[in-house]
């Protein structure tokens, strides 16, 4: 199953790797939901943990992630079962500063004169 998620990043945990080599970054991102805001935790797995350590927390993003379900025998404590959301695409939706630096300046170029000083 196929979700997409819009929001804000909050913040970005510290990236693990594990000795069988599998490698993930969970993502903390911010979703308006009608007037509350919910935290929605991204897994980052595999190639992808690159990607996450180049965004950053305020970025507005929209993601692509896969719903991943599983179920854990906690014996006496019963059944559990949880839910993952594993980003395989995102898209900046705000710009970088960078980018925002190039824009003002093609908007305003600079002004050449003849002045000699």
């Amino acid at each position: 199953m196929e979700l997409v998620i819009q929001g804000v990043i909050r913040r970005i945990l510290k990236p693990q790797e594990f000795p069988s080599g599998f490698r993930k970054c969970e993502v903390h991102v911010d979703v308006k939901n009608g007037e509350y805001t919910e935290i929605l935790p991204v897994e980052f797995i595999k190639d992808m943990m690159d990607e996450a350590l180049t965004l950053n927390p305020g970025d507005e993003v929209t993601m692509r992630c896969n719903v991943h379900g599983r179920e854990w025998d906690g014996g006496e404590k019963g059944w559990r079962a949880f839910i993952s959301l594993d980003c395989w695409k995102y898209e900046m939706t705000n710009k970088t500063i960078r980018e925002k630096v190039i824009d003002k300046a093609t908007q305003n170029p600079v002004q050449v004169n003849d002045f000699p000083f």
